[in-house]
């Protein structure tokens, strides 16, 4: 063998342990009463299970396909850092304060980010299933293609995120705000926006079939083209929301107020709950599907608002 390749070889892994030595100093600073920095270090494919990163301070470093799954970043300040393709499952980073930085493609099922700050990151085609974002603040994020199935975003407040063609069912968005948000074309069936305030959010083309908006403010937001069959919209404002060519089949709307609300086109087929008077209140058209299978506009007293049964 070349002697020249031997000591190029010998120099490359003299630098690994030292490296590694050096790593393990930063990531047991916690315990010595110090705090772990990690300032535009390069740890692409290290294997760090389970490690010790609470309240650490992780800028400018790159983590591409880390092992950091049941990772501890607890209260971590994480700013410009790259964890893509990461396994992440299970961390936590609860009251962690995150931006500008990038998990997108990694895995991150039932990781803990209740509490946290968020901002400026994408977590585009991540799987996130059953992550847990309780009270957590996100302000343009970007989850596009992720996978959000099961996971919970209640108390959170989440600002200018898109949520575009990602997974949300059976997620939990209870008591949630979000504002100027973006989900279309996404997939969330089940999904849970109960008491939710939504303002200005674009759910166009996002299939919402028996998801559930119980007391939600949706004012200002739109549901051009989006299937919510069977979803229960009990008691939620609706006033001047958009929901033109919906599919709002067997959809629940005791109590919902329908003021301006626009219907048209939108298939209303077996939806239950409606009186005269919300119908009369909302805007539809002669392509309007009535509760009873009649094609609109809506006529006050006609009796199109009772339901019929779907076949």
């Amino acid at each position: 063998m070349d002697t020249t390749n031997i000591a190029n070889s010998s120099l490359i892994l003299e630098k690994m342990r030292s490296h590694a030595q050096w790593l393990r100093g930063q990531l047991h600073g916690e315990a010595s009463g110090g705090r772990c920095i990690l300032d535009a270090a390069t740890l692409n494919g290290m294997n760090l299970t389970g490690a010790d990163l609470r309240s650490a301070i992780i800028r400018g470093t790159t983590l591409l396909d880390a092992e950091l799954s049941e990772a501890k970043l607890a209260n971590a300040i994480i700013d410009g850092a790259d964890f893509q393709r990461s396994l992440l499952g299970t961390a936590d980073f609860t009251e962690a304060r995150i931006s500008d930085s990038d998990f997108g493609f990694s895995w991150m099922a039932e990781a803990a980010v209740s509490d946290a700050e968020i901002r400026n990151t994408v977590f585009h085609k991540s799987n996130l299933r059953g992550a847990r974002f309780q009270g957590t603040v996100l302000e343009t994020c970007r989850f596009s293609g992720a996978t959000l199935s099961a996971a919970c975003f209640n108390h959170s407040r989440i600002t200018l995120c898109d949520f575009g063609e990602s997974d949300f069912s059976d997620a939990q968005f209870v008591r949630a705000h979000l504002e100027g948000c973006r989900f279309l074309s996404a997939t969330g069936p089940d999904a849970n926006f109960s008491n939710c305030r939504l303002k200005g959010c674009d759910f166009a083309r996002t299939d919402l079939a028996r998801a559930r908006f119980q007391r939600a403010d949706l004012t200002g937001s739109q549901f051009e083209r989006a299937r919510l069959r069977d979803a229960d919209l009990r008691d939620a404002q609706l006033g001047g929301v958009i929901l033109g060519r919906a599919d709002l089949a067997g959809a629940r709307f005791a109590g919902a107020t329908l003021l301006a609300a626009d219907l048209r086109s939108a298939d209303l087929r077996g939806a239950r709950e409606l009186t005269s008077q919300q119908l009369a209140q909302a805007r539809t058209d002669e392509y309007t599907v009535l509760p009873n299978g009649s094609n609109g506009p809506y006529r006050r007293n006609s009796g199109a608002e009772r339901a019929v049964a779907r076949q």
